[in-house]
């Protein structure tokens, strides 16, 4: 099924909707002004443009792979100083990956199978 709107009015610390047969725009998890810390949403069919979302600066964790998100990743993400873990792989994500904060420490297999994501650890970007 898919996410009522309803939840972007939710404060949550910790979203774990994974490996479920969920749809939609899972966006209304994100946001700057909340103080989300972890996002596992992975294992779906969610469909947003992750380019378009706050983020909280408390984030830790976020997993999105094996879904439907598209869109660039936002330079937000090299701004959050507990991000520990992230995987956006098997998506639709374009454009580079953002150089800075804590991005490059993650390995190529956080970012694989996306249908034109570059930039370090995977390979360059084609002018």
């Amino acid at each position: 099924g898919k996410i009522p709107l309803s939840l972007a009015k939710l404060n949550l610390a910790f979203v774990d909707l994974s490996r479920n047969a969920l749809e939609g725009d899972a966006s209304v998890f994100f946001g700057s002004k909340k103080s989300t810390q972890k996002i596992w949403l992975d294992r779906n069919s969610f469909a947003f443009d992750i380019g378009k979302v706050g983020l909280s600066k408390n984030l830790e964790a976020i997993d999105l792979r094996n879904n439907k998100i598209y869109g660039t990743l936002p330079k937000g993400l090299t701004k959050l100083k507990y991000l520990s873990k992230l995987n956006v792989s098997n998506n639709d994500l374009c454009g580079e990956i953002p150089v800075g904060g804590k991005l490059q420490r993650f390995d190529e297999s956080c970012y694989a199978h996306n249908r034109c994501l570059c930039g370090s650890p995977l390979g360059a970007c084609k002018a």
